[in-house]
């Protein structure tokens, strides 16, 4: 029997692969209002008119548009995990049994405690899964009895953080090389 495009490993992944977003484009004053936003996204529309030469109005027109196109998705509160204890970062390069669907593993990876981002990616592994644990321990607990029961993880590699750096205004960097609209 010749397997269709509904049996194979991947087909629940079928769904949710979203389109590319539309690309949007912006001018200075946009650009500007995100880099400022990025560097203290709680900072008063007050001061914000006055660094981008505009009304307090204008400014939260600004926002709104750029909420509305989906540019800015939210604001959000950056915790400081190592500072709550759990300081052991590891990245697991993940396996799928031949034939099982890849599916149900993923969603059974959102489940387990700690996991930050999975992604399906190509290479040599299927998965490859950021894990944050409260030690060796907490690590060892939860690849033991979390990752390898769920059905249709064959193998796992775990690489474990020894020092992470993260480079210094990395989003500054990519808004200040974006084109502005109608320099494409």
């Amino acid at each position: 029997m010749t397997k269709g495009p509904t049996d194979t490993p991947l087909k629940s992944f079928a769904d949710r692969i979203q389109p590319s977003a539309t690309e949007v484009e912006i001018d200075a004053i946009d650009r500007q209002l995100l880099v400022e936003l990025l560097r203290d996204a709680r900072v008063a529309q007050r001061h914000l008119a006055e660094v981008l030469g505009m009304s307090s109005p204008a400014v939260a027109d600004r926002i709104a548009r750029l909420k509305a196109k989906g540019i800015i998705r939210g604001f959000s509160v950056d915790i400081d995990w190592e500072r709550l204890g759990h300081s052991t970062v590891a990245y697991l390069s993940i396996e799928n049994a031949v034939g099982q669907e890849q599916g149900a593993v993923f969603d059974a990876l959102r489940q387990v405690r700690g996991v930050e981002e999975i992604s399906l990616v190509t290479g040599g592994a299927d998965m490859l899964v950021k894990l944050r644990a409260h030690g060796w321990d907490d690590l060892r607990q939860i690849l033991a009895s979390q990752i390898w029961s769920i059905p249709g993880v064959q193998q796992t590699e775990t690489s474990i953080v020894i020092v992470r750096e993260e480079p210094d205004q990395v989003a500054e960097r990519m808004l200040m090389a974006l084109p502005l609209a109608g320099e494409k």
